[in-house]
């Protein structure tokens, strides 16, 4: 796909996972996981990307690209407030009216434009009622994620382990684990492994320490099992994050 030109018309995409999953991402923010029957909606023009990362089974997606300047007003003012992703469940009014549109894009088996601009509004307001769903039941998820990362800095240079948690929650830690994803879309461990490279990407911008003991004071093992997991966040190595952007 080209990018847009300065005399090209803003627009917006809705890309639906369908089985497996990537990551989105607005520069300057962490990656976003979208796993299967979740989307992001991406403005464009905007600073963002997209991407297949290494660990993942493999992506399946349907998108389409919607120009119309009223619908993109809201959607812009929709993003503002609950942030690019939105869960569609697949018996969810969105992932019918989402599929419909995909399948009119390709085939072209909508009647006429009024019936295409109807299609679009409806599309427009079930994606609104999915992202006030996700308001509404966010704070738990949102007070969830606060404490486990307060947990995992306080006991930094040791790296917390998911069983201490799912005893600091009085759960086993199957338990945990399935409500932590369930909450937030993540896993306790992938999440507490982000929180300690969060960390160690503020001390490689903000110090000249070694890596090695960047490695010991956020809890890895060694720098060599940091430098593994530090490349699965960023995408690059330790050494080469601090030279770009250090």
């Amino acid at each position: 796909m080209k990018r847009l030109g300065r005399g090209d018309a803003p627009l917006f995409a809705f890309q639906l996972t369908f089985a497996g999953w990537g990551n989105f991402e607005l520069y300057g923010q962490a990656p976003r996981r979208v796993p299967a029957g979740t989307a992001f909606l991406a403005l464009m023009p905007s600073r963002h990307r997209y991407y297949l990362p290494e660990d993942s089974p493999g992506w399946t997606f349907g998108w389409i690209s919607i120009y119309h300047p009223y619908l993109l007003a809201r959607i812009e003012k929709l993003v503002a407030a609950s942030g690019p992703l939105v869960e569609v469940p697949p018996e969810s009014a969105l992932a019918g009216i989402a599929v419909r549109l995909m399948r009119g894009a390709i085939r072209k088996d909508f009647r006429d434009r009024f019936e295409v601009e109807a299609a679009l509004f409806e599309f427009l307001v079930a994606c609104e009622q999915c992202a006030q769903q996700r308001v509404d039941s966010s704070g738990e998820s949102e007070r969830l994620l606060e404490d486990v990362q307060g947990r995992v800095l306080a006991a930094l240079p040791r790296a917390l382990d998911v069983s201490e948690l799912a005893v600091a929650y009085g759960m086993s830690r199957t338990h945990f684990s399935h409500y932590f994803r369930e909450q937030t879309g993540l896993t306790p461990a992938r999440f507490a492994a982000e929180v300690r490279v969060h960390r160690a990407t503020r001390m490689l911008l903000d110090t000249r320490e070694p890596l090695k003991q960047i490695a010991d004071r956020c809890g890895f093992a060694d720098a060599n099992y940091f430098c593994k997991v530090f490349r699965r966040f960023q995408h690059m190595s330790p050494a080469a994050y601090r030279r770009a952007v250090g």
